[in-house]
């Protein structure tokens, strides 16, 4: 039980709604969806991509106000022996689990105002989760460490193994919270820089239950509940074991553990922590090429436990989720480089990379990190007249992770993202921008000698999918 539990903890990457490195949303705004690459943009969304731009915009207020929704299935296709023993699994040792996630609301805006060489900004949105995953059917580390037991059961009473069946949940939910301040300064006609402060408020969440769980009963030959088939034989062995009987003992304390494990389990548990971080860039910008060097500083952050009542209460939930306790949760640092050219004030092309210092934040990741991660970025806008814009982009994540340890929970899968969209002019004081985004996941495989640690040896395999979709719309301003 504390194994399945302890996946939990990593349950913030089930609503992570876009690559970035761990932990790390890169879709600020509507515009970042129409045209991916917006690093050298001289939009209000500047203020998150490509803040020493801010010193190159027009003298006046910018300010842009975004909303976005998000829809993301992330699946894990299992096989492991005993799940064909599941009553609903009709004999199939091949299960899914599927957890669902839709953000209705990703609220960002940017504001900034430029005077001369200077330009003071401000942005607020969501730099990491932003969602809730719900796992309707459970998990299959759950599931897993729960079936071995009848299974094993019934192998020491030379049967194949028991049936059973179990009422199990699972929702997990994250958002980060991120609120920026700086300051541009224009050096020269083409050169600009610019420092921010960023702060970053993470709240997450983990409710659900294990319950209900049954178990064919080979004394009474029908189904009946698990605990209390493990209780009695417990009982059959307390005497030996009270009088110093070694082989008493050990059956009464395996059926002892058995009956903890298979009771109800009810976890309801948040934590939260904030932390505040710099920015600084560069840009250079001349005669219809640009270029920019951002450096975000690694985000420190530790959340604090805060467990309701009924799983404080839980000997086994607070073992691994005790009041007070400190979890690690840093958001990576990043170096993003950009590079763009605008043909006849029509077209404009731009390149970009980011690079995600992995290796040196500690999140729940941290155990799976082989290299840091890459993001290879490329994007295209056309003016048709002064009214429309039409865009479009592309992105490839590039994560340097050790798949052998992926859990059902914790998992990041490299993605080819397309996205698309336009841009209308209302006037020269208003633009409408909407688009929408298409990540192509990859597909995991993970075979394991021994599936989840079981404590029969029996082998199993992983499949990791994922599935996202995400559109918005939004509106700058400029006076």
């Amino acid at each position: 039980m504390k194994k399945i539990l302890l996946t939990i903890v990593s349950c913030a990457a089930v609503a992570t709604l876009f690559a970035g490195g761990t932990n790390v949303n890169t879709n600020h705004a509507t515009a970042y969806l129409r045209s991916v690459a917006r690093g050298t943009t001289l939009d209000p969304d500047a203020v998150y991509h490509n803040p020493a731009g801010a010193s190159f915009m027009s003298d006046g207020f910018h300010f842009s106000l975004n909303i976005q929704e998000a829809l993301q299935q992330k699946k894990t296709v299992s096989t492991f022996a005993p799940f064909a023993y599941n009553v609903n699994n009709t004999g199939n040792p091949t299960k899914e689990f599927v957890g669902k996630t839709f953000a209705p609301v990703i609220p960002s805006f940017d504001l900034v105002w430029k005077r001369k060489r200077w330009a003071v900004m401000a942005s607020f949105g969501i730099g990491g989760g932003g969602g809730s995953a719900t796992y309707e059917n459970g998990l299959a580390s759950f599931e897993s460490l729960v079936a071995q037991i009848p299974y094993g059961v019934g192998m020491a009473t030379a049967q194949t193994g028991l049936p059973y069946s179990l009422n199990m949940n699972i929702k997990g939910s994250s958002m980060t919270f991120q609120g920026q301040v700086g300051v541009s300064f224009r050096i020269t006609d083409w050169l600009a820089v610019a420092a921010q402060a960023r702060l970053s408020y993470a709240t997450k969440s983990y409710n659900g239950y294990l319950k209900d769980i049954q178990m064919y009963n080979p004394l009474s030959q029908s189904m009946g509940s698990a605990p209390q088939f493990f209780q009695t034989m417990a009982n059959q062995y307390a005497a030996g074991a009270q009088a110093g009987n070694a082989e008493a003992l050990a059956a009464y304390t395996q059926y002892m553990t058995y009956a903890a494990l298979t009771s109800d389990h009810t976890l309801d548990v948040k934590q939260k922590g904030w932390a505040v971080s710099p920015v600084v860039a560069l840009m250079f910008n001349h005669k219809g090429w640009a270029a920019s060097v951002k450096y975000e500083f690694r985000t420190n952050l530790d959340l604090t436990t805060e467990a309701a009542e009924v799983s404080a209460n839980d000997p086994v939930i607070s073992d691994i989720f005790p009041n007070g306790a400190v979890t690690a949760a840093d958001m990576p640092a990043q170096l993003a480089v950009a590079a763009s050219r605008t043909f006849n004030e029509k077209v404009k092309l731009t390149l970009e990379w980011h690079h995600y210092f992995d290796k040196c934040a500690e999140n729940s990741y941290s155990a799976a990190v082989l290299g840091n991660t890459n993001e290879y970025l490329a994007g295209v806008e056309y003016y048709i007249n002064n009214k429309w814009l039409v865009s479009a982009g592309y992105q490839y994540t590039d994560f340097n992770l050790n798949t052998a340890l992926y859990s059902d929970l914790d998992f990041a899968i490299n993605a080819h993202a397309v996205g698309l969209g336009f841009a209308y002019n209302f006037s020269e004081h208003i633009r409408l921008n909407a688009g929408v985004m298409k990540p192509f996941y990859e597909q995991v495989t993970k075979q394991s000698a021994v599936y989840n640690d079981n404590q029969l040896g029996l082998s199993g395999t992983d499949v990791f999918q994922n599935s996202r979709w995400a559109w918005g719309i939004g509106l700058d301003f400029h006076f």
